[in-house]
């Protein structure tokens, strides 16, 4: 019985990530389409309107709202694109179904603010619970703060972060006219970026985990890496929330100099 009981935990361990290696991948050209506000689902419908209407009262100018479909197995996402041409940042709105055995399910909606600059740093700041299978680029600042609900509190703790880490060089606001060139490039530079760490390979139309990266990503999302995972998440989401509460109004709430953002063209993406 004892050997039995062992063995169950060691067929989930060794067998799940297998389901993952073999599955069907992620598409590299998911299908993306505009969306209106009036076919978002009604139990999302207020939330995104609201945390839309927030962003519009600081600053923030919607791009984009889109559906994105069959980029990964049994999952849905919804997402509305703005940017601040002012202050540099882009934010998005993102709200991820999941598919089992016919019934969707609302997995997670939160909210994200990124901003990147000349030397090649980006900061993102969010609010969403979920855990992420990716690996962390060297220049990647990534802040995960669920308990922050409100999106300028959130905004605010962004631009914080970005002072604490005194990036040099202008920002990076790209020409957001044509949204859907690219929401498509930066889901296939997010594939590859993984790409170059192993996890996955790029099989042209798909990106397919490898070996390493079914396994890696599979076991961080299983207990007990997942509890200690999300342990350290909220440990750090404290802290850093508590420092920036710290701080006076004037270093949280200051403005960022306008001259500072430089306005990039982008190279549309070949499809």
């Amino acid at each position: 019985m004892s050997i039995l009981l062992a063995a169950i935990p060691a067929a989930i361990y060794l067998g799940v990530p297998l389901l993952i290696k073999f599955g069907e991948g992620m598409n590299a050209e998911p299908t993306l389409t505009f969306i209106d506000p009036a076919q978002w689902p009604p139990n999302i419908a207020q939330t995104m309107s609201r945390v839309e209407h927030d962003l519009y009262a600081v600053g923030f100018s919607i791009v984009a709202r889109f559906r994105l479909s069959n980029a990964v197995p049994n999952t849905d996402t919804l997402l509305t694109m703005l940017v601040n041409y002012k202050s540099g940042d882009k934010a998005m709105i993102t709200a991820i179904w999941s598919n089992a055995n016919g019934v969707w399910t609302l997995g997670t909606l939160y909210t994200e603010f990124s901003t990147r600059f000349e030397d090649g740093y980006c900061f993102d700041t969010m609010n969403s619970k979920a855990l992420s299978s990716f690996k962390r680029g060297p220049m990647d600042i990534k802040t995960q703060v669920p308990q922050l609900t409100e999106a300028p509190e959130l905004w605010a703790l962004h631009r914080f972060v970005i002072r604490k880490h005194n990036p040099s060089g202008r920002k990076v606001v790209y020409d957001m006219k044509d949204a859907e060139t690219y929401m498509r490039r930066i889901w296939r530079e997010s594939f590859r970026e993984q790409v170059q760490f192993g996890r996955f390979s790029d099989k042209g139309s798909r990106f397919q985990p490898t070996w390493k990266g079914a396994y890696l990503m599979t076991w961080g999302l299983m207990w007990p890496m997942k509890w200690i995972r999300e342990s350290q998440m909220n440990s750090r989401a404290n802290a850093i929330v508590a420092e920036w509460r710290g701080q006076p109004v004037s270093a949280i709430e200051g403005a960022f100099d306008e001259n500072s953002v430089w306005i990039k063209a982008e190279t549309p993406v070949a499809t």
